[in-house]
């Protein structure tokens, strides 16, 4: 579920709204709007049920689906243990192809994606390299995953610009990781 923060930032981004606007759609103060999107003060059960209300009207759920994209099974799993430990509302998908993932991106639109740099077929920095061409994918954030420490590998990915985590993952890692990944991607 999407905190108060995240919902009145997410529906102020959606309508392209200023604080003052979404107030005065709210019938509250600029100072109250602030406060909620800051996560200072939370608003009265009308005024939540208000802001739900627009956040359905602009088709935001407070579903959250998490991608994994690694030929290895037990990543899925544990991203999938972490995920329900942040909050059980995560649904996390996994395919074991980088083409299958291309396709899941499109029609799942993940927040998040767990991407193995080396697998067969179409490896994960060019499974990232292609996520902006993909329509409707509103710029998930991307966590490459890899046991490899080969340097040239790691630069390669580097360039691309997203988190990298190296295997072995181990879960209070991805519980941290998912936390900032969902801040950066709801905010």
């Amino acid at each position: 579920m999407l905190t108060t923060a995240q919902l009145v930032a997410e529906i102020r981004r959606r309508n392209g709204d200023t604080q003052e606007g979404l107030a005065r759609r709210m019938g509250v103060s600029f100072p109250t709007v602030n406060a909620w999107e800051r996560g200072r003060s939370e608003p009265r059960p009308a005024h939540r049920r208000r802001l739900e209300q627009l956040g359905e009207d602009l088709a935001i759920t407070h579903e959250v689906t998490v991608l994994v994209i690694d030929d290895d099974p037990a990543t899925a799993e544990l991203v999938a243990a972490a995920a329900a430990e942040v909050d059980p509302a995560i649904t996390v998908e996994s395919t074991l192809d980088g083409w299958q993932g291309l396709v899941l991106c499109g029609s799942l639109r993940p927040r998040v994606i767990f991407l193995d740099i080396l697998m067969p077929g179409i490896d994960g920095i060019e499974v990232a390299n292609r996520l902006p061409g993909i329509k409707g994918l509103d710029d998930p954030e991307v966590v490459f995953v890899t046991s490899s420490t080969n340097s040239d590998l790691l630069r390669r990915a580097g360039s691309v610009g997203h988190q990298l985590l190296g295997k072995p993952l181990g879960v209070d890692d991805l519980v941290t990781t998912i936390r900032r990944a969902l801040q950066v991607v709801l905010r």
